[in-house]
């Protein structure tokens, strides 16, 4: 599929060439190259926000546990001294 860009500025095509060049490669390919890897990090910061959210629940929850254990514990021990 193919995307244009107009009036871009003549500086920032410039630079884009400059490091299109530098990598040894065109210009078509740097900003394919560029617009791809621009999605798949996008992608993976989203990705990145799910996790740590999920793991931040898994923690609430298993210091929820921990603490129903303790309290489980002290009773257990409080019938074991009758």
């Amino acid at each position: 599929m193919d995307i244009l860009i107009r009036d871009l500025n003549r500086t920032t095509v410039k630079r884009i060439d400059e490091k299109a060049k530098k990598l040894k490669q065109s210009r078509q390919e740097f900003m394919q190259n560029l617009i791809e890897n621009f999605i798949m990090m996008q992608a993976l910061n989203e990705r990145e926000h799910e996790l740590k959210t999920t793991l931040e629940k898994n923690t609430e929850v298993l210091t929820q546990f921990q603490e129903q254990l303790e309290k489980q514990q002290e009773l257990f021990h409080l019938l074991l001294e009758d």
